[in-house]
């Protein structure tokens, strides 16, 4: 067997495997929620965490 052929080969088989595995069964629709959604507070914030010193690398830094 000559090495385009089983280069050809195995790409065939590649493709076969990849294309058998693309689908999807059911339904594509969302599924429903297992808790109540609720919109995001813009009024709420992330509370700011203090600076975390790592004193090798200040000094590298500095």
């Amino acid at each position: 067997m000559g090495s385009a052929s089983r280069i050809l080969l195995s790409l065939a088989l590649v493709l076969a495997v990849g294309l058998s595995a693309c689908g999807r069964r059911g339904s594509l629709d969302r599924p429903a929620a297992n808790y109540p959604e609720v919109a995001a507070d813009p009024s709420t914030k992330q509370s700011k965490a203090p600076d975390r010193r790592i004193p090798i690398l200040d000094e590298i830094i500095r």
